[in-house]
């Protein structure tokens, strides 16, 4: 071979090495991930928990999160608008049911609970068992703020042990997220 015909041969490989090196920078931008929910009250839960009693018929029972769902918004801290829907991400979320006494019930009765539809959340540790008090947690890897983007919250029901007529509890949920305020409300059984 002579030196001409090496160099020629050397001269078209340096761009195919160039080229194969830029590609892959290339293919690895893409969107931007979301954010962290922002604090300072520019981040604001939509939707909420609920606690509901069902007397009507047989069996009675309390009724968390029925056709509840939640989500989140936030503002622009400049213009007081709502960002763009995808823009943040809440982080983990967590809703936590406990029961038993508080809001003036000082001697709750015993329930037992009953998983009706997650809704994709799963829960964290084992049902717990029937008493006069109890607590479980749902959590749900997270969503985005928006209205396009909210959650079905997970729904279970509460039955008096005994049967029959709701006995005293007091139901109290918890709402939180890796970077939202946590929201907490609850009701007096029966």
């Amino acid at each position: 071979m002579s030196r001409r015909t090496i160099v020629k041969g050397a001269a078209w490989s340096v761009p195919v090495v160039a080229l194969a090196v830029a590609t892959p920078l290339a293919a690895a931008s893409g969107p931007i991930p979301p954010q962290a929910a922002p604090g300072g009250g520019l981040s604001e839960w939509q939707g909420s928990t609920s606690v509901g009693t069902w007397t009507v018929s047989q069996p009675n029972r309390v009724q968390i999160n029925v056709a509840q769902s939640v989500g989140f918004n936030v503002l622009d801290p400049d213009t007081g608008d709502v960002a763009d829907a995808g823009k943040y991400t809440s982080g983990v979320v967590s809703v936590t049911i406990q029961w038993g006494a508080g809001s003036g019930v000082s001697t709750p009765t015993s329930y037992r609970i009953e998983e009706r539809n997650l809704n994709g959340w799963v829960r964290v540790g084992p049902l717990p068992a029937e008493g006069t008090s109890g607590i479980v947690e749902y959590t749900h890897a997270g969503i985005l703020n928006g209205a396009a983007n909210i959650a079905q919250l997970p729904v279970v029901w509460l039955y008096p042990s005994a049967g029959g007529a709701l006995t005293p509890t007091y139901v109290n949920t918890t709402l939180s997220a890796e970077f939202l305020s946590e929201k907490t409300s609850g009701a007096r059984v029966p």
